[in-house]
């Protein structure tokens, strides 16, 4: 007997927001260093740990010694190599000697070249991220710049050349060679490559011709405006797929801003807004969380206009260790009038116009007493200076905060406290994985709903996931992905936002554990996994009105939308279960379907998309014919299915 599903559009149970197909980019597994981040080197300010050359490890390196800027230990991937940057290389008798430096212009390392004698050249090359290659396009123009300065020696000049290659440098696609005053001074050089082939894994070099010592502290190499999103640093093939993806919302944070372990040790510079502004060979690189390298070549201001671009609200997180008075500036820096210092700033770093962010956390999954505090100052300061703006509390929830037991007062009772009068989300982390992690994520709104309002009946704090976490990327995590959105959507309009992590992730590549990226990339490809395309299917068919729905069956979760007008009603079915189930839909009586739209996600749990078969798991779409009253579907098992009626 089939299963039945009636749905009520006259009765709307709640609204509910654009803001639920959204998605969290923390740099897991290099987001964005060798991921949106235009930049096709990987290793720009020379930070990696330096790596002995040793003819005995590559013959290539006969001739050569010293120490070059390179590697990079993996925490998980142990058995990989950890080579990811910089090597050496030498063509010809040139022979050449190179040191890993404390001379830096900013940082605490340059590289060090000298050519000692001999005929053909002597250098250092980048392959990108991992030294899979680099793409190249032939015939269009590729920007270089590149930081250095030339040691004092008999010489006043020293010429240097900088080329785009094959990957063992046996073709050059185009060169240029630039001159450095011999002087010890930092130059900036700006120039610009462009290939005659196009290559899949080419690679970038610096080299010398004759005898000189050059010290490099920083170089960028971005495709021309051809290959960037909107004249943005930003790789275009990527921001396209996040685009169709129809993304609403982006949040950019997570554990990559928790430095408060390393500030205690007095590590320094560590995630600070004012280091990722100005010119990016200005920017100091950091400590970072995931990767100790890391540069401040894209940080909070460059994914606040990146998101501006495509359309996207942006939801960007600060260090709750911030002081108050950089937090006033940030709001000034995004917010401000171009006539203000810091929106004065904005403008000289090449954005005119305000960025009009209106959200902005603070920390991240944070269980240090500490955060209470730093939550309660920064926020009083978000509210003063930017009263249009929420502030998102970002504790790490747990048997502690909700235990009444404890002599002290409970951590999320003062925070509540700390909310009052001001605009605030509550950020719930949850599991992503599994088909029913739903009710998991179901189970902590409720219990967090109730303890807030039993300490403040009168409070106005609403939630936002900004984290759906897990270790998978198939269809499985697609159908826990659509069934925690049905979730948020029937749950009266309490949760505002929405976004799984993460955004995206280079193929085969998972330091972390968190093999769970959206969309996946190589350096010449984008594609989309199965939960890209259970976004992309939810946000094509948002409508704002949640509507009463009922389903006799177990097996499918639910949820119906309507438009303002009621002439489209939007059915969400989520079969939880293998086996099929077939189901007869019904309306009230002032509602009559006339066309249907149909897209359907399915297949095995485990499937993926590939490069070799980017579109093994996407939507079917069709057009049906829906019967005078009822309308029968047959669900698939472990399926994500969208049904538009048009009314008559």
């Amino acid at each position: 007997m089939p299963a039945s599903i009636r749905i009520s559009p006259e009765t709307v149970t709640n609204k509910i927001t654009r803001h639920l197909t959204g998605s969290c980019m923390e740099d897991v597994n290099h987001e964005v260093y060798g991921g949106i981040y235009s930049q096709m080197i990987f290793g720009e300010s020379f930070e990696e740990e330096p790596m002995t050359i040793d003819a005995r490890l590559d013959a290539q390196f006969a001739g050569l010694s010293g120490t070059v800027s390179c590697l990079a230990e993996r925490e998980y991937l142990t058995d990989d190599s950890p080579v990811r940057s910089w090597q050496p290389f030498r063509r010809g008798s040139a022979g050449a000697e190179f040191h890993v430096s404390s001379q830096a212009r900013r940082g605490r390392h340059s590289q060090r070249v000298r050519f000692i004698a001999g005929d053909g050249d002597a250098g250092i090359e980048n392959r990108g991220l991992n030294r899979w290659g680099m793409n190249f396009v032939a015939g269009k123009n590729y920007e270089v710049t590149v930081v250095a300065k030339a040691e004092p020696k008999d010489k006043k000049e020293v010429e240097v050349f900088a080329a785009l290659e094959s990957a063992d440098g046996s073709k050059i696609y185009d060169e240029k060679s630039f001159t450095l005053h011999a002087n010890g001074e930092w130059q900036i050089i700006q120039i610009e490559l462009t290939p005659d082939t196009a290559a899949t894994n080419g690679r970038f070099a610096l080299k010398l011709r004759a005898p000189g010592c050059v010290y490099f502290d920083y170089a960028a190499l971005h495709p021309g405006e051809w290959g960037r999103f909107k004249g943005l640093r930003v790789r275009k093939d990527i921001a396209d797929a996040l685009v169709n993806q129809g993304l609403t919302v982006m949040r950019y944070g997570g554990w990559m801003i928790n430095t408060r372990h390393l500030e205690e040790r007095g590590v320094c510079p560590v995630y600070r807004w004012k280091n990722m502004i100005g010119q990016r060979h200005d920017r100091p690189p950091y400590h970072g969380t995931f990767y100790q390298y890391n540069s401040n070549g894209f940080g909070i201001i460059d994914f606040i206009a990146f998101c501006n671009a495509a359309g996207f609200l942006a939801v960007p997180v600060l260090n709750s260790r911030e002081e108050p008075q950089d937090v006033a500036d940030f709001i000034e820096y995004v917010n401000g009038d171009a006539s203000t210092k810091w929106g004065a700033q904005r403008a000289a770093d090449g954005f005119p116009e305000p960025m009009n962010v209106r959200f902005i956390e603070i920390g991240n999954e944070e269980w240090s007493a500490d955060y209470i505090e730093e939550f309660g100052r920064l926020s009083d300061v978000i509210a003063k200076t930017g009263p249009d703006i929420t502030s998102i509390m970002a504790m790490w929830l747990g048997k502690y905060w909700f235990d009444r037991n404890k002599t002290d007062k409970l951590p999320l009772e003062r925070l509540v406290h700390y909310s009052n009068g001001k605009k605030v989300l509550l950020d719930i982390h949850v599991g992503g994985d599994n088909l029913a992690d739903a009710d998991g994520a179901e189970s902590i709104f409720a219990e967090c709903r109730e303890f807030i309002d039993s300490i403040d009946p009168d409070n106005e704090i609403l939630f936002c996931v900004l984290e759906e976490n897990g270790g998978r990327h198939d269809l499985q995590r697609a159908l826990g992905h659509a069934h925690i959105v049905n979730t948020a959507e029937r749950w009266g309009g309490q949760v505002l936002i929405d976004c799984p992590a993460n955004c995206l992730q280079p193929f085969k590549q998972n330091d972390n554990h968190w093999d769970q990226g959206q969309v996946f990339f190589t350096p010449d490809k984008a594609w989309g996994m199965p939960p890209y395309y259970a976004q992309q299917m939810i946000a094509r068919n948002y409508l704002p009105l949640c509507v009463q729905a009922k389903c006799d069956s177990s097996a499918l979760d639910i949820t119906a939308t309507k438009s303002e007008d009621g002439k489209t009603v939007v059915l969400k079915a989520v079969n939880l279960e293998a086996s099929p189930v077939e189901a007869a839909i019904s309306f009230g009586n002032n509602f009559r379907a006339a066309g249907v739209k149909l897209e359907v996600l399915k297949g095995e749990l485990t499937a993926v998309n590939t490069p070799d078969e980017p579109e093994r798991i996407v939507p079917e779409r069709a057009a049906l014919e829906p019967r005078a009253g009822e309308f029968m579907r047959t669900f698939p098992g472990h399926s994500f299915t969208v049904l538009k009626f048009e009314a008559r």
